[in-house]
């Protein structure tokens, strides 16, 4: 069994949020200090409250892979998964280069896997695979999804 952590987090707090938080506060003392007190305050103010409510809420979307299973968080829907419990995953693409990833319990429920986007399929089956669990992908022709083959 490995014991590398596979993590993957898609959250607010990131280095462009921090950037725009940057520049907006620069161009708002900018116009502070030339006078422009009310125009500054107008046209920075909207763009300065979004990117603080975007900063304190930190909508975080990710999942890790470790040792024991696989830990999922989206918004309000959290949870986890033992490596025991899970049967299969099946993998396919996004159409716009990224994956989605349906986990398959033993139990008979499935569970789609959050912000898989970013990750091609292949990168996302590579993991599965070092971790000894069953990949499905759709049948090559594309023509009905309940044709699935075992990778």
């Amino acid at each position: 069994m490995m014991v590398e952590i596979f993590e993957y987090r898609r959250q607010a707090r990131g280095p462009k949020n921090y950037l725009a938080l940057w520049s907006v506060m620069a161009m708002l003392y900018v116009g502070w200090a030339q006078g422009w007190f009310l125009v500054a305050v107008l046209l920075c103010g909207p763009f300065l409250a979004m990117i603080l409510v975007r900063l304190v809420l930190n909508e975080a979307a990710g999942f890790r892979l470790g040792p024991n299973g696989i830990d999922y968080f989206d918004g309000a829907e959290d949870g986890s998964v033992t490596w025991r419990d899970l049967r299969a995953v099946t993998l396919c693409g996004d159409g716009t280069g990224g994956a989605t990833c349906l986990m398959q319990l033993t139990n008979g429920d499935s569970i789609n896997l959050p912000a898989t986007g970013d990750f091609a399929p292949e990168r996302l089956a590579t993991e599965f695979k070092a971790r000894r669990v069953q990949i499905w992908r759709p049948d090559a022709s594309g023509v009905s999804q309940t044709l699935m083959r075992q990778v």
